[in-house]
């Protein structure tokens, strides 16, 4: 295949995998739709090769094996997610993925001398269903209408505990605050603005910061701020912000004053003047008889036995 097939693949690999990764964050794309998607762009760019004489189709599934390595480095050193986390079964979904592809590749795009519609049986169905599938899709997500829909978009407990133990180990010392509850909440946030803004966009928002000054959110908390502000700093805006509305919180909404109010509203409303007293009496002293002595007589038989008696 050469060096330039090879270079080819793994271009394409990486252009898959954003195309993938952008319409997977917009649209909230399940693993079945991804595979889908996924194997209609790779369709269209062997349906291209084909069209300009692009001698590179025998192995085009390769593609997708360089979309799996784009992903794993990504996940790795871009946005810090577990790639091998169980819960998000990133290797099951590439090893079928990887499957399908080269059935496909091997069926429909080797055996025939071009992919795109041309009459022939197979290739009619299998580009009908991928109309269909494609017409639902936007569908279903209002697209024709270009209307966005936004969907819930979840982290798992792995992946939370792993950035918790990750930005706790980085950040203690400086979000050692007295309040335990708003540094957990500070943690909190921290993960969620770090998932919603990788570093590597962090660091984009940086370097435009410093080229045209214009305000923006800058730091992992994502700030908005007409200064350059680091992380830590960041943090520290957070942190007073919150400190300040709980503790304007705190004494406004005071559970024990909220008790003792109602209490007194319920007192005011039905209570009633009480009919008994409660007074402090002496303490009682009772003093104990004295022994009295009197005469008895004591028996006793040969077996042990003894009593006492009257004389």
């Amino acid at each position: 295949m050469g060096l330039i097939g090879w270079t080819l693949y793994i271009v394409l690999g990486i252009i898959f995998f954003f195309i993938i990764d952008y319409l997977s964050n917009k649209y909230s794309l399940t693993k079945i739709e991804k595979i889908v998607i996924s194997n209609i762009l790779l369709m269209i760019t062997a349906g291209i090769f084909f069209k300009y004489n692009i001698l590179y189709t025998d192995n085009i599934f390769l593609i997708f094996v360089f979309v799996l390595i784009t992903d794993a480095i990504y996940s790795s050193y871009f946005v810090e997610r577990d790639f091998f986390d169980k819960n998000e079964a990133n290797v099951i979904y590439y090893i079928v993925l990887i499957l399908i592809g080269f059935f496909i590749n091997q069926e429909f795009i080797n055996d025939v001398n071009t992919v795109f519609l041309t009459g022939n049986d197979l290739r009619l169905i299998l580009w009908s269903l991928a109309i269909i599938f494609t017409y639902n899709f936007c569908k279903d997500r209002n697209i024709l209408n270009s209307i966005d829909i936004n969907k819930n978009k979840y982290m798992s407990r792995d992946s939370v505990l792993i950035n918790y133990t990750r930005f706790k180990d980085k950040y203690f010392d400086h979000c050692n605050y007295k309040s335990k509850e708003l540094t957990n909440l500070i943690y909190a946030i921290m993960i969620l603005e770090n998932r919603k803004r990788s570093k590597m966009l962090r660091n984009y928002d940086y370097f435009m910061f410093r080229l045209n000054g214009n305000p923006r959110k800058l730091g992992i908390m994502q700030v908005e701020s007409k200064k350059f502000i680091t992380d830590v700093e960041s943090i520290d805006i957070v942190y007073k912000k919150l400190e300040k509305e709980y503790n304007k919180s705190s004494k406004k909404s005071k559970v024990d004053d909220l008790i003792i109010d109602d209490m007194k509203k319920i007192k005011k409303e039905f209570g009633v003047e009480r009919k008994t007293s409660f007074e402090d009496a002496e303490d009682i002293v009772i003093a104990e008889p004295k022994a009295e002595v009197i005469d008895v007589v004591y028996c006793q038989d040969k077996f042990g036995y003894c009593k006492v008696m009257d004389p």
